[in-house]
């Protein structure tokens, strides 16, 4: 289809055409046509296309967000992802939040790193998974983060 923009365009022709094709013309048309044109009404045609337009704006941000969030996770870890996230769209997102902005693949790519850079740190397995429990952070197969399962995520 054409610009979706250009719909409201089309369609406000198309009902000046079948008013004039009913007035000229009555007999052609079914009483619930003829009724549905004659009440035409422009305002309420105008609230479905200003719906539109905010439904396009939701739409812009929303793919907005999700580059950047995928920019982030890429060099940062979770939490700091969620934080920047937070101070430059003003408003709170949570670890699902992210999950689903990003995709699963991502944020395990995101979280093997930390679990590397912990482990380079000294911070065993079983202390990274204590951690991540701690602060909610969703695991990748179970309902808790354990060290087998950061051990695994690691490689």
């Amino acid at each position: 289809m054409a610009d979706d923009g250009e719909f409201f365009e089309v369609a406000r022709e198309a009902v000046g055409q079948l008013k004039k094709l009913t007035r000229d013309f009555p007999h052609l048309a079914t009483k619930p046509v003829r009724h549905a044109i004659e009440t035409w009404n422009e305002d309420l045609f105008r609230r479905g296309e200003l719906i539109w337009e905010e439904r396009q704006r939701v739409k812009r941000e929303q793919t907005a967000l999700e580059n950047r969030a995928i920019e982030l996770i890429d060099v940062n870890h979770v939490e700091d992802t969620l934080d920047m996230l937070t101070q430059e769209f003003g408003r709170d997102f949570d670890f699902q939040d992210l999950i689903d902005m990003v995709g699963k693949e991502r944020y395990i790519g995101a979280l093997r790193r930390e679990a590397i850079e912990l482990s380079q740190n000294s911070i065993s397995p079983e202390q990274t998974a204590d951690l991540w429990n701690s602060v909610g952070k969703p695991p990748v197969g179970g309902e808790r983060w354990n060290a087998v399962g950061v051990s695994v995520l690691m490689g």
